[in-house]
């Protein structure tokens, strides 16, 4: 069976603190964060990319175990679409390099645009772009993203598809290179992620995720879910059903 490491997408939230982290005591919430769980999806590289000397921290700031997941910038993603992506490639791989160096990276998230339909011929020349020793994990918000010739480009490229549980589209385990990526962004009526999930609706991602360790060598798992610390939650308590090491119950609830 392969590894499985859970936690959540990003951990730098206000509205955590007393419920999450302690009133007092947590002015470094990721170094808090990494004595909890073991993985964190970085989302803030999404929307502005950092200095790689702020990388170079989040290392020093966590155990040699912790692993990092980071978010691939909107400008290759939103803006460029996928196009004429090269300076924007660089920047991003320059603040990914500490955390390489340093052993804790796992995967760079593509999520792609809602509004960008499949085209074979972009996907393809964005993927050759990519380091081949980069692992990269592609979320499909876009249904025509979800057919056989899509998930063929995956496997040539070996980059690997997202799973995604949200209110779009459906739950797709499909597995194209030898780790599985896993988010979940809940399913609010108005905003998707402020959403608490229900113990039944965590249970039946146990036998899901057992699947996906059979199949894959690494299984990463992020909840999105980010409102009043419900991700950090409803981490620890699949953690719990699925026998991994939890997060102190003394200080989630």
């Amino acid at each position: 069976m392969g590894t499985l490491l859970l936690g959540t997408s990003g951990w730098d939230y206000p509205e955590w603190v007393g419920r999450v982290y302690p009133p007092r005591g947590a002015a470094d919430r990721l170094r808090q964060y990494g004595r909890w769980f073991p993985i964190v999806e970085v989302n803030s590289t999404f929307y502005r990319l950092p200095e790689p000397s702020v990388a170079a921290s989040w290392v020093a700031r966590t155990p040699s175990s912790f692993r990092f997941a980071a978010k691939f910038p909107r400008t290759i993603t939103h803006d460029r679409r996928l196009e004429g992506t090269e300076e924007e490639l660089a920047r991003f791989l320059a603040v990914l390099a500490p955390l390489r160096a340093a052993g804790k990276f796992v995967a760079a998230l593509l999520q792609l645009p809602p509004s960008l339909p499949f085209d074979a011929a972009t996907a393809e020349r964005f993927y050759a772009l990519l380091p081949k020793d980069l692992p990269v994990a592609v979320e499909f918000r876009e249904r025509s993203w979800l057919a056989a010739e899509s998930y063929a480009l995956l496997r040539k490229f070996g980059l690997a598809n997202v799973v995604v549980d949200g209110p779009h589209l459906p739950i797709a385990l499909e597995v194209t290179a030898s780790f599985a990526y896993v988010r979940w962004h809940g399913h609010g009526e108005r905003i998707w992620y402020d959403y608490t999930y229900s113990p039944a609706e965590l249970a039946a991602w146990v036998p899901r995720l057992r699947a996906l360790t059979d199949a894959a060598e690494f299984v990463y798992g992020f909840f999105n879910n980010h409102f009043r610390g419900d991700a950090a939650v409803n981490a620890r308590s699949l953690s719990e059903m699925l026998g991994l090491p939890a997060a102190r119950k003394d200080l989630l609830g």
